[in-house]
């Protein structure tokens, strides 16, 4: 698919992934949807691309979830379902995903790094949120579906420290007023193997 403007190589360090090769999966994950129109693709040829990108991220998306509530679980604290949905609220909604895919670069290196008129990354929840997940979402079936490699990929670059932000939020608080079942990554790649 060399007739997308994406920078494969530079997503492929910044990503980061212990023994990626799906580019072709990862182009069309990091295929911005709306600029489909503007390349000289048939009509059939984009409607497959968007397809493939929407499965990689809804899978993704299901991912992240559930990447994020196992790590939870794996804590050993005990959960009221709304802790639950507020750190799924907090951690896994479109804005806290896109920041993820700023941190990771994903604007720079899309097929829509050097659009015309293009918002800043931040005012577009819906594109960069949805493209991470689709990333997340490639990074599980190039690993050859293996759950573990890609939650601690996920673990270790973004969820951790964000659940840790969220817990230190001023009007977040502990029974105790600490965590003594705080999992560093170390102790999560113990348990997961």
């Amino acid at each position: 698919m060399s007739y997308l403007s994406i920078n494969l190589e530079a997503a492929k360090r910044a990503i980061a992934f212990p023994g990626f090769h799906s580019d072709d999966m990862l182009e069309i994950a990091l295929t911005d949807p709306c600029t489909l129109n503007e390349m000289a693709l048939p009509r059939a040829e984009q409607d497959r691309i968007k397809r493939k990108y929407r499965t990689l991220a809804f899978m993704g998306d299901a991912l992240i979830d559930t990447i994020l509530a196992d790590y939870l679980y794996s804590t050993g604290r005990e959960f009221e379902r709304k802790e639950l949905d507020d750190y799924r609220q907090a951690i896994a909604d479109r804005p806290s995903l896109t920041d993820f895919a700023i941190e990771l670069g994903l604007p720079d290196f899309s097929s829509s790094w050097n659009r015309k008129n293009r918002k800043p990354p931040e005012e577009e929840f819906g594109t960069w949120g949805e493209m991470f997940e689709a990333v997340v979402g490639v990074l599980f079936l190039d690993a050859d579906r293996d759950f573990d490699k890609v939650a601690q990929w996920l673990c270790d670059r973004f969820l951790r420290d964000a659940i840790a932000a969220h817990e230190n939020e001023e009007d977040y608080e502990f029974d105790d007023d600490e965590d003594p079942t705080l999992v560093t990554s170390e102790d999560y790649a113990e348990m997961v193997g």
